[in-house]
């Protein structure tokens, strides 16, 4: 690699360039074929201020602003060292370079730190800085990304911006000196003035200042805990005055919303509590004269009627609910939060019949619940939640007073399909849906192939809202095996997928095997006889109770906040497994009472930890692991294939032994893998010494 950088001019016009062994011809409009590309940042030459190579055979040239590049830098994506510019050589003719922030093919020229080998494209390099942002503000230099250089960015995986807690979008500034890289704002917010004037105060200007001192941290009142501002405000400290960026922007009226009437705002700050969503406000809000109405102005555009994937039916906005008895104050519980709603102020409630759905407005409005989809009057309701994938019913059956399909056509297999009761149950048959043991239940088979369903597998509906995911999902039948985004198994079988192009989870696709999709946003479980268990999506800082799982996301909670909590991994353990070594079935324990120096596993031997769930035969007194029990893919199906970066030939076929292995369909060879840990889709899975896997 050569250095690179700005060159001296002789006497004669010339430019010497330290990374080009000829002199340079300055050529103001560039028009020859000959020098089509830039050799440094392999952009297009023609038509802009260019140097050339002098020479007629060496087709070198430079845009005359990469020519000017300094030949070192200091920048914020590496802040440790220099970078210097530095020309790429090829050294075996295939060799290539990739920029370290944007992960693009680097050009000829890039910066490059030797000591850390960290490389920046020209592109990232020269991305501009915020230069009127104080210290007091941010300690660090914040770098401009904008739609045009990096349309590859997910905002999913940014915070929100941290002057107005808004969702971010380009183009923004960033930090990437702070852990985590989570220093991120809008340009616009970036770029907000440092002082202003305001009628608020006519006394004194108000200044920036990153963060209010109106609460303390301690403070456990109902506003800070649950809207609490930790944005940028403008502020006046002799007046004791502060104004979010929202306050100081706020116009005048606000009309076309979904209230019937105009919104006037009040023309000073003010403690209330807002009529629209029941939470207390400290700042400018707006009134509607007519209804004797006070709201936030961030609640003056939330819509009459909204759709969230959690609820079959739309939820409509009410500004109070009718309450019978002594005491009107408290409603329901949210069927999100499960704090109680007041019903003297507004919430969002479902009034379809035998539907007593509600949910605060910030609930229902969070970005993890409501993904903005309004439902407006005279809109008509798609049925897809009451189709399933059965697409002709050949025959039927009288079930005492029930007609039930003796003979289906199912979209996911290309036999018929004929039910069975359960007396007609056969050892080890498993649902191809599910991939949980047939039991004691009503289920299809196929007279032509070992195919099984159960009943209600057979029945799951095309299109479903589930309280873990933002989107609908849709009903499909994997060809290979995934890993179930809420248990973070891998699966078999039917799987629920999102394909909102706008998902957050679009790199690797939302999915849910078919027993994470049955989970309710609330359920009684065995291990917590006492309260109710309700979704929580945001980041539990205590442990599960049932592994050693910390900070688990998504988690079911108590809904009496008793700090109990499972995550979704444990809550669906089946309640009884079977063991080839033990001819009684297994069955989950939540408890251990034994000696704490007696607690082993029987199958590996180990130790056990008394807090974690386990799996207990209380006839043969044996006591396994969760994952001893269940073997390290429990619900993957012989036969089936995966994805796996771990072989040339990437797709792989479970198989029972070695004995068992075909000759791979690529090489004809028996190209078995038996790993102990095995790659698949960027995760690392135990294989142990029970799982064999062909190469197809």
């Amino acid at each position: 690699m050569d250095g690179g950088g700005k060159g001296e001019m002789d006497g004669i016009g010339t430019l010497q360039y330290v990374g080009h062994e000829h002199p340079l011809v300055f050529v103001q409009d560039q028009q020859s074929a000959s020098h089509d590309f830039c050799g440094c940042c392999w952009e297009l030459t023609k038509g802009t201020p260019s140097y050339c190579c002098s020479l007629p055979e060496c087709k070198f040239s430079l845009h005359k602003s990469c020519a000017e590049l300094p030949p070192t830098i200091d920048h914020a994506f590496h802040p440790k060292h220099t970078l210097r510019l530095i020309a790429q050589i090829f050294l075996d003719g295939s060799e290539k370079l990739y920029c370290d922030f944007c992960g693009s093919l680097t050009g000829g020229f890039s910066y490059y730190c030797a000591s850390c080998s960290f490389r920046l494209d020209l592109r990232c390099a020269l991305l501009s800085l915020a230069e009127n942002f104080l210290k007091s503000v941010h300690d660090h230099p914040l770098v401009l990304l904008e739609a045009q250089n990096f349309g590859f960015i997910d905002l999913h995986d940014y915070d929100d911006c941290r002057a107005c807690k808004k969702p971010l979008s380009l183009p923004l500034y960033r930090c990437f000196h702070c852990d985590d890289n989570i220093f991120s704002l809008h340009k616009e917010c970036a770029e907000l003035p440092l002082q202003i004037n305001h009628p608020y105060d006519r006394l004194h200007r108000l200044s920036f200042f990153p963060s209010p001192v109106s609460h303390q941290e301690e403070c456990s009142c109902y506003s800070c805990k649950i809207i609490k501002w930790d944005g940028f405000v403008y502020r006046c400290s002799p007046c004791n005055l502060e104004l979010t960026l929202e306050d100081v922007s706020a116009p005048q009226t606000i009309s076309d919303t979904s209230h019937d009437h105009p919104w006037t705002l009040v023309p000073c700050p003010m403690s209330f509590t807002c009529d629209f969503c029941g939470l207390e406000g400290n700042g400018t809000p707006y009134i509607c004269i007519t209804c004797n109405l006070v709201v936030h102005m961030r609640c003056t555009s939330f819509p009459r009627t909204i759709r969230i994937a959690r609820h079959r039916h739309p939820i409509s906005h009410v500004y109070s609910l009718q309450q019978s008895g002594d005491d009107d104050r408290l409603y329901e519980e949210c069927r999100i939060c499960y704090d109680k709603v007041m019903a003297r102020y507004g919430s969002y409630f479902c009034s379809a019949p035998n539907c007593n759905y509600i949910a605060h407005v910030h609930c229902a409005t969070h970005r993890n619940i409501w993904d903005g989809t309004i439902v407006r009057e005279g809109d008509e309701m798609s049925n897809e939640f009451d189709l399933n994938m059965i697409t002709r019913v050949i025959s039927e059956v009288s079930v005492g007073e029930d007609e039930m399909a003796m003979e289906i056509k199912h979209a996911f297999h290309r036999h018929n399909l004929m039910l069975s009761f359960k007396d007609q149950i056969m050892d080890d048959n498993i649902c191809n849906g599910c991939m949980r043991p047939i039991s004691s239940t009503h289920f299809y088979n196929c007279k032509k192939c070992s195919f099984f369903l159960h009943k209600s597998c057979a029945e799951l509906p095309r299109v479903i809202g589930h309280p873990i995911h933002l989107h609908l999902l849709k009903l499909e039948k994997s060809e290979v095996t995934f890993f179930c985004s809420a248990c973070d198994r891998l699966h078999d079988g039917f799987v629920y997928k999102c394909d909102n192009r706008d998902c957050r989870y679009k790199t690797f696709g939302f999915k849910l095997d078919i027993q994470c999709s049955l989970l309710p946003d609330s359920l009684m479980h065995p291990s917590h006889e006492q309260h109710r268990l309700f979704l929580s999506l945001d980041e539990y800082k205590g442990d599960c109770r049932g592994c050693p799982n910390r900070r688990i996301t998504p988690a079911y909670r108590c809904t009496k906040r008793c700090d109990f909590a499972v995550d979704v991994r444990c809550l669906t353990l089946p309640q009884t497994v079977k063991y080839k070594y033990d001819k009684h079935p297994l069955t989950l324990a939540y408890y251990d009472n034994s000696d704490p120096n007696q607690i082993y596993c029987d199958v590996c031997e180990e130790e056990r930890d008394s807090n974690n769930w386990f799996y207990y035969c209380a006839h043969c007194d044996n006591s396994a692991h969760q994952e001893c029990a269940l073997g390290p893919l429990p619900f993957i199906q012989i036969g089936s294939t995966c994805l796996t970066s771990s072989h040339e030939h990437v797709h792989l076929t479970f198989v029972d032994n070695i004995w068992d292995c075909p000759p791979c369909s690529i090489c004809g060879k028996i190209c078995y893998r038996q790993e102990r840990w095995l790659h698949l889709a960027g995760r690392y899975i135990g294989a142990e010494q029970i799982v064999y896997l062909e190469f197809e």
